[in-house]
């Protein structure tokens, strides 16, 4: 199938399905605080490995956890990239259980070099997912009172992002992020009538539309033939600009009150990851770690304080026997296998919130071993067990197509 195809039937996908359901598939009371539950970067071969990747070359693959990685392709191709994820789960804690399953289109991606020193990519990926309903007793304020509410929200940030970079020497990259952050984040808040609390329900909107930036590097060395990289990327704290509409609504769904106001509430905090590549003839890994700066920041609503996260992952990638048309089927794959653990930025009651997972998957060549399909299985457990609090048990599910094909070649003619 040509590159042209398969690019507009992902493109009528993504009219008919709409950009705000890419990656949007959380269920997670713990997507109430910020701006929702932060998704993870990576196409199909960062996600085999567990997330990981920052000091990794964009090869044969499209690699977004590090901009400066796109100098590392080959500049007679375009690659195209895009994956689906699904997700089982069950949430609990000591009163509730619940088990659901979500799935959507994840992400979708082209990359391709311009000269031999400079390359781009483009794309729509997840930036955050809200999606929770949950009962609340609040304080009336000056009062000994209290009263309930039923919070049920929705939406999540998508990022599309146009990326550049260039190799300044054989060793060192450069590149920079140029992102649209838009979306619709959603919350209801139903509130229980008393004698003081009327019947009245309070519709909260976002609606986002804000640019964003972010930059990387990557080095590479060789030490007795095994061939090293490091990693740096970074992006300083940024807020996000949308308008605020407050709606509020009597028993019978007549507005009683309406508002609107330009906010930029929405803090991206500042955001540094490093990492090391280890390549060798038949195997890769990869180490990364990602500090987030939330400590300090203050979102409306939010009755918890945040901390600063603090995310470890690390994968490896192995192909046992050479490609070969000749190879039983099993041999011309790629394994794959990853573990990740992070400290998340919300902690509950004192108690912080974590989220810890392993990974196994494999990629499967196409058209003559270039192109591939990527396949991942990730367990894992988000959230926290010690004082009744919510804890998320969840396998993610996730399908990633990559198409590598030739172009910019001149015919030549006898």
């Amino acid at each position: 199938m040509k590159l042209y195809n398969i690019a507009l039937i992902i493109t009528l996908t993504l009219i008919l399905t709409g950009f705000n359901s890419i990656g949007q598939n959380t269920v997670s009371p713990l997507s109430i605080f910020g701006a929702g539950e932060i998704q993870n970067g990576g196409f199909g071969t960062n996600k085999g490995m567990g997330g990981a990747g920052i000091a990794l070359e964009s090869g044969n693959y499209l690699n977004n956890l590090n901009p400066a990685s796109y100098a590392g392709m080959d500049s007679l191709r375009i690659i195209l990239e895009f994956g689906i994820e699904g997700k089982a789960y069950n949430l609990n804690n000591s009163k509730i259980s619940t088990n659901g399953f979500d799935a959507n289109l994840a992400y979708v991606a082209m990359g391709f070099k311009y000269t031999s020193w400079m390359a781009g990519s483009f794309g729509v990926v997840p930036f955050s997912s809200i999606g929770y309903s949950l009962y609340r007793v609040n304080d009336i304020e000056g009062m000994y009172q209290q009263y309930a509410s039923n919070y049920v929200g929705k939406g999540g940030i998508t990022k599309f992002y146009y990326s550049n970079a260039i190799r300044l020497f054989h060793s060192l990259s450069l590149g920079a992020n140029v992102s649209y952050m838009f979306g619709t984040l959603t919350q209801e808040e139903d509130l229980m009538p008393t004698d003081i609390v009327p019947d009245i329900l309070i519709e909260r909107k976002d609606y986002l539309h804000s640019p964003y930036f972010d930059f990387g590097l990557q080095y590479k060395f060789n030490v007795a033939k095994t061939d090293y990289s490091l990693g740096l990327t970074y992006a300083i704290e940024q807020s996000l600009k949308s308008r605020h509409y407050t709606t509020v609504y009597d028993n019978s769904k007549s507005v009683i009150q309406s508002d609107s106001e330009k906010m930029d509430y929405l803090v991206i905090p500042e955001t540094i990851g490093t990492g090391l590549g280890v390549k060798g003839k038949n195997y890769s890994i990869a180490l990364d770690y990602t500090y987030q700066g939330w400590q300090g920041l203050e979102y409306p609503m939010q009755y918890e304080k945040f901390k600063d996260s603090h995310k470890f992952a690390a994968g490896l990638e192995i192909k046992p026997w050479d490609f070969s048309a000749m190879n039983k089927f099993y041999q011309n794959w790629t394994y794959r296998c990853g573990v990740s653990y992070e400290s998340s930025y919300i902690q509950l009651n004192g108690t912080p919130v974590t989220n810890k997972n392993v990974t196994l998957g494999f990629g499967i060549p196409m058209y003559g071993g270039l192109s591939k399909l990527d396949f991942s299985i990730t367990g894992g457990v988000y959230g926290t067990s010690p004082n009744n609090l919510m804890n998320e048990r969840y396998l993610k599910f996730n399908l990633g197509f990559c198409f590598n094909e030739m172009a910019f070649l001149k015919r030549v003619i006898d």
